[in-house]
């Protein structure tokens, strides 16, 4: 693996910021997208001095690993996972490599530039590749790496008529009840608010620069 400097600053070009304006994309997914933003390392590429340009000299090789994103930046595993599906969607980034969590094989990624093609014929739809190796969970094997034992179906069976019943003799009875308050914190992360946050500080900045760098 080659090694690069990385820089203190991040910047972001004009034509990336007005398509991340044009899009669906939730705040978990921004997050990770400027996260990712901060992996790359810059340096200068061609032969003839003065004519040289910058290139991301770590593409293919930025590595953001499920755990680092929960332990230093408090986003979910399923949060992750549905952001990294989600910037795959719109050609933000792709996977160079998929790892495989169980034998401290890293995936790595690639800043994409799928994203300046999407909504046309050229835009190249890629989605995460599946893993057959058998190396995480899956049926057959969760108990087994997991150390637990599932729940018995008579239990859940249980559970689900106690809800049913509970639910058809509330609603029999007329009571309306407010939304859970689960479902209330869930809507509200304070992530999104943050992120969009400085999204508004990015636009004021748009109206001098070509490029918006961030300090």
């Amino acid at each position: 693996m080659s090694k690069h400097r990385k820089s203190s600053v991040l910047v972001i070009e004009r034509q990336l910021i007005s398509f991340l304006a044009s899009i669906r994309l939730s705040g978990a997914a921004l997050k990770v997208l400027l996260l990712f933003q901060t992996k790359k390392k810059m340096e200068k590429v061609g032969r003839r001095k003065g004519k040289e340009k910058w290139a991301i000299g770590n593409n293919g090789e930025i590595v953001f690993p499920y755990c680092e994103a929960k332990k230093k930046y408090g986003i979910p595993a399923s949060t992750f996972s549905r952001a990294i599906d989600k910037l795959m969607q719109f050609g933000l980034i792709d996977i160079n490599h998929l790892g495989g969590g169980m034998v401290k094989d890293m995936t790595t990624y690639y800043i994409s530039e799928r994203w300046r093609d999407y909504g046309t014929p050229k835009f190249k739809e890629v989605v995460r590749p599946k893993d057959t190796r058998g190396l995480g969970y899956t049926p057959e094997n969760w108990e087994e790496k997991s150390k637990k034992k599932r729940r018995s179906k008579s239990k859940i069976g249980n559970e689900n008529v106690t809800r049913t019943s509970n639910k058809n003799v509330t609603a029999s009875r007329g009571i309306t009840h407010a939304p859970s308050n689960k479902n209330v914190t869930e809507e509200i992360d304070p992530n999104f608010f943050i992120c969009k946050g400085e999204e508004v500080i990015r636009h004021f900045r748009l109206g001098s620069n070509k490029n918006v760098t961030i300090l």
